[in-house]
């Protein structure tokens, strides 16, 4: 009788564990997938390779981005001054002179309480100029100083919002007679100052506290001082040179507005907010059409329409040339519909002139559409007559 061989017998007096039968069993089961998945596989069995976990892509809701840091580049300064204040392009040096006006301004000396608010019409203009050109913002500030931001302002020898003299505003092509005065229209007074001021920049090696001086005192003076130091062997920027407030008074209080617009407290108190939007409009007139007419067309008082038009000496837009006016944006539409029924003035139509000074009577009677005998005529004059400022003329 052959040998019965039992293998793993277990005593009959112990019971059997089912764990470890369970644990049997699962291992098996691991062994036969694991040959499946091998037999399956297209890539090459690596021994020493270790199975990569089974990767569960998750699902992410999507956030939304967070809103951008209001940064000049992403959003535009809601306030003009406050844009002109962290230009941050022109530096104010701590100097006695600078610190002699913001003592002025604490006692309300250094400009006009109103001419901040006054800037409102022209400020987003002189603005936009100054950015199309890459030069400071700060230089939006010098009207300020020159003239309170009124357009209509003539100083000794100079007019308008930024008090060119008449030939520097013919060097820069601006009309200066006596029909107009280009000196006293802001847009293109603006653009022939600032074609000065970047002519004197480059001129004082690209130096704008130079600059801003030589516009001031006039650039033969400012030559002058900067010889004189060259001669001792001293430095020739505008600091080292030792010129006072009464040489340079426009710089120095130029400096000292800045630094009270670029102090949160004063410009709170000093600076109104104006909105960094374009308030004027500029459109072409016909010849010889009178602004209280054109006022009258587009819901003006006459007397506004003048105040933001001084340039048009007479009141009305001279017989040869072409014009442009301002006008709030909100009467353009106006204007643009009555343009078709506005006429010009019929020559030698409109009742009386009152001589100004640098008036002449060939003058006088060549913008109003008049002969220069009918002018006199009418008046009782001869060629050799003198008229004098406030004199009445007849025109008709």
């Amino acid at each position: 009788m052959g040998k019965t061989i039992i293998f793993n017998a277990l005593p009959a007096s112990r019971p059997v564990r089912k764990k470890g039968w369970f644990v049997l069993l699962l291992t098996l089961s691991i062994l036969a997938g694991c040959q499946v998945n091998t037999q399956t596989s297209d890539a090459p069995w690596d021994a020493e390779a270790k199975p990569e976990p089974e990767v569960i892509s998750p699902i992410v809701k999507e956030e939304p981005a967070p809103p951008e840091p209001d940064t000049p580049e992403a959003k535009p300064q809601q306030n003009l001054w406050q844009k002109v204040a962290d230009a941050q392009t022109i530096s104010v040096p701590t100097h006695s002179e600078v610190a002699y006006f913001l003592g002025l301004h604490r006692n309300n000396g250094l400009f006009p309480i109103n001419a901040p608010a006054a800037a409102e019409p022209w400020l987003y203009d002189i603005i936009t100029e100054l950015e199309a050109r890459d030069m400071p913002l700060e230089l939006a500030l010098l009207p300020l100083i020159e003239s309170g931001y009124h357009p209509g302002i003539k100083g000794l020898g100079g007019a308008g919002l930024w008090q060119l003299s008449a030939q520097t505003g013919r060097n820069h092509h601006l009309r200066v007679n006596q029909s107009y005065d280009g000196r006293l229209d802001p847009t293109p007074a603006t653009r022939a100052a600032l074609d000065y001021l970047l002519y004197l920049y480059e001129m004082f090696d690209n130096d704008w506290l130079s600059a801003v001086a030589a516009y001031n005192m006039g650039e033969g003076k400012l030559k002058t001082a900067i010889e004189r130091n060259r001669r001792k062997g001293k430095a020739e920027d505008f600091l080292a040179l030792g010129l006072s407030r009464n040489q340079a008074p426009t710089l120095y209080k130029w400096l000292a507005a800045l630094a009270v617009l670029r102090d949160p407290q004063t410009q709170s108190a000093s600076f109104p907010p104006i909105a960094n939007t374009p308030v004027m409009a500029r459109e072409a007139v016909p010849n010889g059409v009178a602004l209280s007419n054109i006022a009258q067309a587009v819901g003006m008082s006459a007397r506004e329409l003048s105040r933001l038009n001084p340039a048009f000496r007479d009141g009305i837009v001279p017989f040869s040339g072409k014009y442009q006016i301002n006008l709030p944006k909100p009467q353009l539409a106006a204007l643009n519909a009555a343009l078709v029924n506005l006429t010009p003035s019929t020559p030698g139509k409109g009742g009386s002139y009152q001589v100004k000074s640098g008036d002449t009577l060939s003058g006088i009677a060549k913008r109003h559409g008049l002969s220069l005998d009918k002018l006199l005529s009418l008046n009782g004059l001869h060629m050799k007559s003198i008229i004098k400022p406030g004199q009445q003329l007849r025109l008709e």
